[in-house]
């Protein structure tokens, strides 16, 4: 806990201010800054500019991954389970198209290029699914290397946080619904706390929608996973008969966060949960998910992803915009409005 504690006292200098700030700037009685968008930017600026002491790394950490998935879970008690399973029902052949799509497209993409098939599907499961999370998932049961691995991550990174800034943009720019951007953002951006501060720096509707998509979105991953798995043994066993390949463990397939959010919307749709009782959960969620994306941010090192080279950022902008597009389409297509 001790070690902890540096990094998360920075994350919570961060989130505090950003907080604050967000609640002082308002136009008629309505919050215009997002506390989310602030935390990521100072975070970012902190980490680039004057450096995150090597103590803080460990908190930092916990509060990108643990913490965010505790905020998350939290967050289902704002919603009910007709409503999760309504917004993910109506998201879920979109999602389901572009999963398959990009799975096809961005690993053709990058093996044209000259890289690794390994390389090129972890790309591609990173784009489709669920950033980060899918591609350490998927590693070590297609056997990838770890530099394969560590050029897939920065990619997806770079992408991601790039989508932070001009997805509510463009969806500001074109008038888009709180439910058009928010299915379009948990349907399109690649990691789970990039898809979280892109919906909620848009709106805290669009978020709360985002968050619901990205979920469904992340219950693929484990067919995906064990499908990419039984190829990889099958290729492997052919090259080498007697040869083993890598194993899934249930834990990398359904992230458990995922069942907690579920936990809590079937308990506010139980009406276990007075007002004034979400009301709090709702305060503490948003403040955990702010703090959460503080440490993103901190995390967020610009002069490592330079190192990534042409072919994988070539790649990565490829996968990226045909996420963006094709996802776009299909919502229209599908009629989400």
């Amino acid at each position: 806990m001790r070690k902890l504690l540096p990094g998360i006292a920075l994350v919570l200098a961060i989130a505090v201010p950003a907080r604050i700030i967000q609640s002082l700037i308002t136009v008629s009685g309505k919050e215009v800054v997002s506390a989310v968008a602030i935390a990521i930017v100072a975070g970012i600026l902190i980490r680039n500019l004057a450096g995150r002491p090597e103590a803080c790394q460990r908190g930092t950490d916990f509060a990108m991954r643990r913490i965010l998935r505790l905020g998350i879970g939290l967050m289902g008690a704002q919603l009910s389970l007709a409503q999760v399973v309504q917004t993910g029902g109506s998201s879920i052949l979109v999602v389901a198209i572009c999963i398959v799509s990009a799975l096809l497209v961005v690993r053709f993409i990058s093996v044209k290029m000259g890289m690794s098939d390994a390389l090129g599907t972890l790309l591609g499961i990173g784009t489709s699914i669920c950033g980060v999370t899918a591609i350490v998932a998927t590693a070590p049961v297609i056997e990838a290397k770890e530099e394969e691995t560590s050029l897939a991550v920065a990619t997806i990174t770079v992408f991601g946080l790039l989508a932070v800034v001009v997805y509510p943009i463009l969806g500001h720019l074109w008038g888009l619904s709180d439910t058009f951007f928010g299915t379009w953002a948990g349907t399109a951006v690649n990691d789970t706390s990039q898809v979280v501060a892109t919906g909620l720096i848009y709106s805290q509707p669009a978020g709360e929608i985002a968050t619901v998509v990205k979920l469904t979105r992340n219950l693929f991953m484990a067919p995906v996973i064990v499908g990419l798995s039984w190829l990889h043994f099958r290729r492997r066993r052919a090259a080498e008969p007697g040869a083993g390949g890598g194993h899934l463990k249930p834990g990398q397939a359904v992230p458990l966060f995922i069942l907690g959010f579920l936990a809590m919307a079937v308990l506010n749709s139980l009406g276990v949960f007075p007002p004034e009782v979400r009301k709090a959960i709702q305060t503490v969620s948003q403040f955990l998910i702010v703090c959460a994306l503080a440490g993103v941010g901190l995390e967020t090192n610009v002069g490592a992803m330079r190192k990534i080279g042409f072919r994988p950022f070539y790649a990565g902008l490829c996968a990226a915009a045909f996420m963006a597009v094709v996802s776009f389409t299909l919502i229209r297509v599908v009629g989400i409005r």
